[in-house]
C-alpha cells in the first residue's frame, strides 16, 4: 500500500520536525510498503504541494499527524485542529483518499477529534507497529470500528527516515533535531496525557544510529523528545555512557523529573554533551521529600555546569497565594538559571483533574475559554491565579517568567 504521511503542523516559535512521521515512514517500508512524507510546515501553498505529492505518489491512503490540539499556554493559545480539518477534507473531496490521525494530540480524546476532523479512522497512541494491521484490515474491508488503539514494544526495531527532511530549514528557523529513547510515563500526574501509559524503552545502539545520522547532517543541535529522560535510571546512565564513547559531537537538552539522579549521572550528562535540562515540577499534592529531591536535583546538576530551566504548573484547585509564596521560596533556594510558572491548567476529557474540577460546582467557575465546548477538544483552562495576582507574587523576582506571554522554549532563552 502507498501512504502519504502528512505534516500539517505550521508553528514555527519554534519548529518542530516531524520525528514520529520519520519513524512511521521507516516502519512501513520495512514491511512492503512505500511512504512518502510531505512537510507542510514551511510550504508557501500547501494545497499546491498536496496536489503535487498526489499527483506523483498516488497514495492510496493518507496518515495526518496532530501532534497538538493547541499550543497549551492560555495567553497566547492557538489551536491547530481548525487548520488539520482543512486539510482531512481537501484530500477527501479534492482526491478522494481516507485518512488515518495519529499523533499525541489524538490521545485526549480520540472519536472526539477523529469527528472533529472528518477523518476515517485514528490510532490512539503509539503506531509504529500497530499501523501495519490497521492497513491490512482498512485495505481487505475488515475494520471493526474506526479507532485503534496503538501499542509499541521495546524489542521491536524501530528504524527512522531522516534524509527526506529539510532539516537545515528547520535550523535556520531556530529549531532543533530530536531523538527519543522510550514512549510510555510511568508518573501518576493529573494533569498530564500521557501519565501512566506503558513504558518502553528503545534499543540504545538504535537511538545511537539516529543521532550519528542526524550528525552527518549536520544537525548537532537536539532535544531529547521523551516526556522526562530519567524514567529509568539504569537505562539513562547506559545510554549516556554509550553516547559519550559512541562519539558524535552534539550538544542536546532534555527533560527530567525530580526523581532518579545521582552524581554519575550528572557527570555522564555532562560528559555525553549535554547542556540544558528543563526540570519538570508541579505542587499538587507534593510531600516535603519531593521538595527536598528537587534541591537535590539543582544543585546536584548545577555542580557539573549544567543549566536548570524550570517548568513550573501550579495553582491547583484549593492552592492558596500563601501556598504559591512557600513554593517560590523553595524554587529558588538552589537557583536554577529560570524558573517559568504556569497557573492555567489546560483541560482534556481523558484527564484526573479535568473529573476532579467537573465534580466540583465551584470549581467549574473558574474554568476559562470554550466552555460550551463538553468534549473540551477546543481549549479550556482551570485558573484562580490570574496573571495580575501572579505578577504581585513574583514581586519583580528576575528568576520567574510568567509562561505564555511570550512565545519560545527553553533551549532558545537559556544559552549554553
Amino acid at each position: 500500500m502507498r501512504v502519504l504521511l502528512v505534516n500539517p503542523n505550521r508553528y514555527i516559535s519554534p519548529p518542530v520536525p516531524p520525528i514520529g512521521l520519520e519513524y512511521l515512514a521507516a516502519s512501513l517500508e520495512a514491511q512492503g510498503h512505500e511512504a512518502a512524507i510531505l512537510d507542510l510546515c514551511f510550504s508557501e501553498d500547501q494545497y499546491s504541494d498536496i496536489d503535487g505529492v498526489v499527483r506523483s505518489f498516488q497514495p492510496d491512503i493518507a496518515g495526518i499527524t496532530v501532534r497538538n490540539v493547541d499550543s497549551v499556554l492560555f495567553h497566547t493559545n492557538e489551536f491547530f485542529l481548525d487548520e488539520i480539518k482543512e486539510i482531512v477534507l481537501y484530500l477527501k473531496r479534492q482526491h478522494g483518499l481516507h485518512v488515518l490521525i495519529g499523533g499525541t494530540g489524538v490521545i485526549s480524546n480520540p472519536e472526539g477529534i477523529l469527528n472533529y476532523l472528518n477523518a476515517d479512522y485514528a490510532i490512539s497512541g503509539p503506531a509504529e507497529t500497530t499501523i501495519h494491521s490497521v492497513l491490512k484490515k482498512i485495505g481487505d474491508g475488515s475494520a471493526q470500528g474506526r479507532v485503534f488503539r496503538g501499542i509499541w514494544s521495546g524489542n521491536v526495531s524501530c528504524p527512522r527516515k531522516s534524509r527526506v527532511i529539510d532539516y537545515k530549514k528547520y535550523i535556520d528557523a531556530g529549531g532543533v533535531g530530536g531523538f527519543q529513547t522510550h514512549k510510555g510515563c510511568s508518573s501518576s500526574c493529573v494533569y498530564c496525557l500521557e501519565a501512566n501509559t506503558p513504558v518502553s524503552f528503545k534499543k540504545i545502539e538504535e537511538v545511537i544510529g539516529e543521532i550519528k545520522d542526524l550528525a552527518d547532517l549536520g544537525v548537532d543541535h537536539l532535544h531529547l523528545c521523551d516526556s522526562e529522560f530519567n524514567e529509568n535510571n539504569e537505562y539513562a546512565t547506559e545510554f549516556c555512557t554509550v553516547l559519550k564513547k559512541a562519539g558524535p559531537r552534539i550538544r542536546w537538552a532534555l527533560y527530567m523529573k525530580p526523581a532518579y539522579f545521582s552524581k554519575s549521572l550528572f557527570r555522564l550528562l555532562q560528559d555525553s554533551g549535554v547542556y540544558l535540562i528543563t526540570l519538570s515540577v508541579d505542587s499538587w499534592k507534593k510531600c516535603p521529600l519531593y521538595w527536598e529531591d528537587y534541591e537535590k536535583f539543582v544543585f546536584g546538576a548545577k555542580a557539573y555546569g549544567i543549566q536548570i530551566a524550570v517548568d513550573f504548573l501550579t495553582g491547583f484547585p484549593k492552592e492558596t497565594e500563601s501556598d504559591l509564596r512557600e513554593y517560590f521560596d523553595i524554587l529558588r533556594r538552589p537557583i536554577p538559571d529560570s524558573i517559568g510558572v504556569n497557573t492555567y491548567i489546560r483541560l482534556y476529557r481523558a484527564l484526573k483533574i479535568t473529573d476532579i474540577i467537573f465534580h466540583d460546582a465551584e470549581l467549574k467557575n473558574k474554568l476559562l475559554g470554550h466552555t460550551d465546548d463538553s468534549l473540551l477538544i477546543k481549549p479550556v483552562f482551570y485558573n484562580h491565579i490570574d496573571t495580575m495576582k501572579l505578577e504581585q507574587l513574583i514581586d519583580g523576582d528576575p528568576l520567574f517568567r510568567i509562561e505564555g506571554i511570550e512565545k519560545g522554549v527553553n533551549y532558545a532563552r537559556v544559552r549554553d
